[in-house]
């Protein structure tokens, strides 16, 4: 075995697997909806993965101009550290290039470079992960006290942003609407796709300091959960649950109330609406059913539960708005 600095993560969790756990009653194993449809048992290690999702991809001139043109519409601030951030990726390419232009193989620097390609996205997540990891902890156990802290209050608006953009259930959200209607657009289209590893991460960057940027604005709340229905999750673990937003068409909504379980009896949201109030809210058995309703309506494939029965009657709604709108969109696989 290579040592560890030349290991390529293969497996990348789009869902952070320890997230999940939290509905496996002290273990790692959870109730899901499968791939085919069916309710799986099983590790949550199996759930929300692919093969390299996070693995980066050359960038050539075009593909870095449109990640350009998205970050200068940030705020000065924050496109100067998108570019930090590219600039570093840009820098292991070219290092990359020279290595390729000298004709010379060396199979520890080959090794080198796919570790690096392989895990340098997936660390970065692993990063926001771990300063989330209390953060959550103390959430889950409605302890809104630790987010008074305005550095642990910017970690978590962060980690909130990614969890929204890094998710496969986003990715192809996005990539279903984009338009292709002549050659310009399908050129911007196919860069975006092949540039998406960057872009979503930038993006989760801008919506997490977005929310820390209005966050006297909007309203933050803990959802507390005593009946006998315990909150889901899915494979778009935050999702908007606003009632501006269609359970079956892609659409812009105008409002947002991003919502986020963070166990089967807590959750997070973030609301332009006032349907809840700052600090902790007690909800009621209806409200329960119409956020898991709406979390299974933005799935994509899996929702997850601690029981089989918080599951079951939400099968029907998983996937709904993909078959529904569902185009044939090439997806890059390099």
């Amino acid at each position: 075995m290579p040592p560890k600095d030349l290991q390529a993560k293969k497996r990348h969790h789009h869902v952070w697997a320890n997230y999940l756990a939290r509905w496996g009653s002290g273990t790692n194993n959870v109730f899901y909806t499968t791939k085919t449809g069916k309710i799986g048992h099983d590790s949550v290690r199996a759930i929300a993965v692919d093969n390299y999702f996070y693995k980066t991809t050359i960038l050539n001139n075009k593909h870095i101009e449109i990640i350009k043109g998205f970050s200068r519409q940030s705020p000065k601030r924050l496109h100067q550290q998108h570019m930090s951030y590219l600039n570093g990726f840009l820098k292991m390419q070219k290092l990359e290039a020279i290595y390729r232009s000298s004709n010379v193989h060396n199979q520890k620097v080959e090794l080198h470079l796919h570790a690096m390609r392989c895990n340098l996205l997936e660390d970065l997540h692993a990063s926001h992960e771990e300063t989330a990891l209390p953060l959550l902890a103390a959430l889950a156990e409605q302890n809104l006290d630790v987010l008074r802290d305005e550095q642990q209050m910017i970690d978590f608006m962060i980690f909130f942003g990614h969890q929204i953009s890094r998710t496969k259930t986003f990715r192809d959200s996005i990539i279903h609407v984009l338009p292709r209607r002549n050659a310009l657009e399908i050129e911007v289209a196919d860069a975006m796709v092949h540039s998406w590893w960057f872009l979503s991460y930038m993006f989760g960057m801008s919506l997490g300091l977005s929310f820390f940027a209005g966050r006297y604005k909007d309203i933050h709340a803990l959802l507390i959960n005593h009946t006998a229905l315990p909150f889901i999750t899915s494979d778009q673990p935050i999702v908007n649950v606003h009632s501006c937003v269609s359970e079956t068409e892609f659409a812009a909504p105008e409002h947002s109330d991003f919502y986020y379980p963070i166990s089967p009896q807590v959750a997070y949201i973030i609301c332009d609406s006032e349907r809840f109030t700052p600090g902790k809210n007690e909800v009621d058995e209806a409200t329960v059913l119409e956020l898991n309703t709406k979390v299974a309506s933005q799935s994509l494939a899996h929702i997850i539960g601690d029981t089989e029965s918080a599951i079951q009657p939400l099968k029907k709604y998983v996937g709904r708005r993909y078959q529904r709108n569902r185009t044939a969109v090439p997806l890059c696989s390099c």
